[in-house]
């Protein structure tokens, strides 16, 4: 088992760089998602601290903002192991043009969750 998956990292080296990569900003997104969402349920003046766009997209309701938030992990995986599968099959730029987005929107996500963490937590 461990000769197997040695030989599939060596075999994908950026696919399992990126599945890491993936699996930590999943886990990432989770928790802070579940910490924003306790942080929320204690705090009756939460709508005042949402950010504007979010507050638009969530319909201003704990339910609208719980889903927005647990959606966003899900579908963050989803979206960035397609991409990850679609870069076994292309070469040269495109290649390191998906890679870029699946970092830099991964960390898109992370520091979006950070700010709005920040926010609530003042």
């Amino acid at each position: 088992m461990f000769n197997t998956l040695l030989t599939i990292i060596k075999r994908y080296p950026e696919q399992a760089v990126l599945f890491l990569y993936n699996a930590g900003v999943f886990a990432w997104l989770q928790t802070s998602g579940q910490a924003i969402m306790d942080q929320v349920g204690l705090s009756s003046d939460w709508l005042e601290k949402i950010p504007e766009p979010i507050r638009e997209i969530t319909g201003a309701s704990v339910a609208g903002l719980q889903g927005i938030l647990q959606s966003s992990a899900w579908g963050w995986l989803i979206v960035s192991m397609i991409l990850m599968i679609a870069i076994r099959f292309v070469k040269g730029l495109i290649k390191f043009v998906i890679m870029l987005v699946i970092i830099l929107g991964g960390l898109y996500l992370l520091w979006q969750n950070r700010e709005l963490m920040q926010s609530l937590l003042q």
